[in-house]
């Protein structure tokens, strides 16, 4: 006998219940993240920081694990969704952001166990940065939880993405300046640098993010 296949609501519904899953991994893979740089830029060595990045190593392997359960979902609803392809687009972009974290706390992880330090200044050019980055993270986070209820607003929140990617952009090109006149070693160098891009990348994938949230808010928009 052939599975009934649901509603395009319930499975809309379904859906919704395991993004909002995955994205729980992601909001506290991130935070972990913060205290791994908070930690890191204060010059500290102690086990918290190698706990925080085994932690984050765990919720990318379970995020993973979300990921290829909707994937499966939406083969065996086939044709009862609508616009598959841009919840597929939106879930790759989210698991590729949890990806991210994880390799900058796999670095960060790194630089502190070698005691590779960045300068005062170096490290005040990070905080100011991952300070926008995080405001972008709670941006994010708030049209992820609004998609099921206010998708007008879900699109008002996205154009603010956007807006907040030009400022980030200015402050990446500002802390790759500041990385390459300041005197840390060599190894402190690459591996800030790679830190720096990676945290560049999440903004954009943030963006990506919102733009994926936005063609599903339109068709769900009244």
């Amino acid at each position: 006998m052939a599975l009934e296949r649901p509603s395009p609501e319930s499975a809309t519904y379904r859906l919704l219940d395991f993004v909002m899953e995955h994205s729980k991994k992601l909001w506290t893979s991130y935070r972990h993240l913060e205290e791994m740089m908070d930690l890191y830029l204060k010059g500290r060595t102690n086990k918290r920081i190698k706990e925080l990045a085994e932690a984050i190593k765990k919720i990318e392997k379970e995020g993973n694990d979300i990921k290829l359960h909707i994937f499966d979902y939406l083969a065996r609803i086939g044709e009862a969704l609508m616009y598959r392809e841009d919840w597929m687009r939106l879930i790759l972009n989210l698991d590729t952001l949890l990806d991210y974290v994880d390799s900058i706390s796999f670095r960060l992880s790194i630089a502190a166990s070698k005691k590779w330090y960045p300068t005062p200044e170096v490290a005040e050019g990070f905080k100011r940065f991952l300070l926008l980055v995080s405001v972008m993270f709670d941006k994010l986070r708030q049209s992820l939880t609004m998609l099921q209820a206010d998708a007008l607003k879900v699109l008002e929140v996205c154009n603010e993405l956007e807006d907040l990617e030009g400022e980030i952009d200015e402050h990446h090109r500002e802390l790759g300046l500041i990385l390459l006149e300041s005197n840390v070693s060599f190894q402190a160098l690459i591996l800030l640098h790679e830190i720096c891009e990676r945290l560049e990348t999440l903004a954009d994938l943030a963006v990506r993010v919102g733009d994926s949230l936005r063609l599903i808010a339109m068709h769900r928009a009244p």
